[in-house]
């Protein structure tokens, strides 16, 4: 494999791409950090980005903090044990890479101790003072609205957004799944899909909510979301609703009793709000005889750990977007910290429906 040209073994400089493109140097600026004032055609700027590939040019993040006073680092904060944050941080560094930006990880000692994630975010803020860090994008949970740590952003006027957190607090940016939406989503599709069993006996596909008895009762935001949008979906459609709850403990659901009813009568689709929860579904199927996505059609309103791959047959899901939410984050953020807008900014991302065998 050959490497790009690099000018010999000198560094490629800006000059070297303006000339390269048959522009000015501000032109080159202007394309790299989006300076106001300083007009750049379509054709111009894809004529820029064409020769910044092809010579290979590296934005010289040290010689930019420099200039602007800027750490050119961003503090990614969340729990490093959960998955989702992974895939969270993997949008997050392609789009702060893009702009020079690096990721800073930090996480709390435990995900499950408040004190430790309070003593955790405020250490950022120290950061944040000393200049080491121009901004913090948090991983928080769907009911996540502490109103001490959002009045200290405020207070200090780090540029903050958060993703999962603060859904109904207009005063801080966040980026958030379309949960209502991903439900309406699923329930079209599986309509569609068996229309014998749901539009010709007006009965809506079922909802299996599962509940965690580690929550003790408590159900988050995301959750309330998708049972409204449940609900209103089949008001809407003059179809009878019909929700199951079942209790998650231990990391696993007993499906036993639900499948006992379903096994003496012709099932209609059900749509389960955790991928995860699905595996022992599939699992205790078999005791009954049931053939999933035969006898019975199973969807999953949320495929947070991939379990379309993990499910034979492959399971019918809807994928919650978290590497496009830490892009998103990230774009909030930059905006904020190039001081384009001071307005929080509050953003919704679609989950992508992913058809399986299974419904």
């Amino acid at each position: 494999m050959t490497n790009k040209p690099t000018m010999g073994s000198k560094r490629v400089t800006s000059q070297d791409v303006a000339k390269h493109a048959g522009v000015s140097r501000s032109v080159v600026s202007a394309v790299l950090n989006g300076t106001r004032g300083i007009g750049v055609s379509a054709q111009t700027r894809e004529i820029v980005l064409a020769s910044i590939a092809e010579l290979n040019y590296q934005v010289d993040a040290q010689a930019r903090s420099m200039k602007t006073g800027r750490s050119m680092t961003i503090a990614a904060f969340g729990d490093t044990a959960h998955p989702l944050f992974i895939r969270l941080l993997e949008g997050m560094q392609r789009a702060g890479e893009r702009e020079g930006y690096h990721l800073l990880l930090c996480s709390p000692k435990s995900g499950e101790n408040r004190e430790e994630d309070r003593e955790g975010r405020h250490k950022l803020l120290d950061l944040y003072r000393q200049r080491k860090i121009d901004g913090i994008v948090t991983l928080d949970d769907t009911s996540y609205a502490d109103s001490d740590w959002a009045d200290e952003v405020r207070r200090i006027g780090v540029p903050y957004v958060s993703v999962e957190g603060y859904a109904e607090e207009n005063s801080i940016s966040s980026v958030h799944a379309d949960y209502r939406g991903s439900m309406e989503t699923a329930l079209d599709y599986l309509t569609e899909r068996y229309p014998e069993l749901t539009q010709a006996q007006k009965i809506a596909p079922e909802y299996a909510e599962i509940e965690s008895a580690a929550l003790g009762g408590k159900v988050n935001w995301a959750e309330q979301q998708r049972k409204t949008g449940y609900l209103d979906w089949c008001s809407r459609r003059n179809l009878k609703p019909h929700a199951t709850n079942l209790l998650q403990q231990n990391g696993h659901v007993n499906w036993d009793n639900w499948l006992q009813v379903r096994a003496e009568q012709h099932a209609r689709p059900v749509l389960v709000n955790w991928s995860s929860a699905v595996l022992d579904l599939y699992r205790i199927a078999r005791r009954f005889a049931l053939e999933i996505g035969e006898d019975l059609p199973v969807m999953a309103a949320d495929n947070t750990i991939h379990g379309d791959r993990l499910s034979v047959p492959t399971l019918s899901c809807m994928e919650i977007p978290y590497a496009d939410m830490g892009r998103a984050a990230v774009e909030i953020l930059l905006r904020r910290i190039e001081g384009e807008t001071d307005r929080p900014a509050k953003m919704w991302l679609p989950a992508i429906l992913k058809p399986g065998e299974s419904a």
